[in-house]
């Protein structure tokens, strides 16, 4: 019986592939839809958003600051 497969998102070519292996290193994944792939960079941002304000990145914000490189963290 073979497995079902798994879905992947290219960040290259901004599309769902699906495949039993990571394609490439440009991928996001295995999801188990296709849907779940198609959302998933809205969901890293999200993801990412929400950790950003929190407590937890705090000291990362600090050493962002104290390098000084004009980067915009928050």
């Amino acid at each position: 019986m073979r497995a079902s497969q798994s879905y992947w998102y290219n960040l290259t070519t901004q599309s769902v592939e699906r495949a039993d292996e990571r394609p490439s290193e440009d991928t996001l994944g295995p999801f188990a839809t296709a849907e779940e792939a198609e959302e998933s960079p809205a969901m890293l941002l999200e993801y990412a958003r929400a950790w950003l304000e929190s407590d937890e990145s705090e000291k990362f914000r600090e050493l962002a600051a104290e390098s000084d490189d004009g980067a915009d963290f928050v």
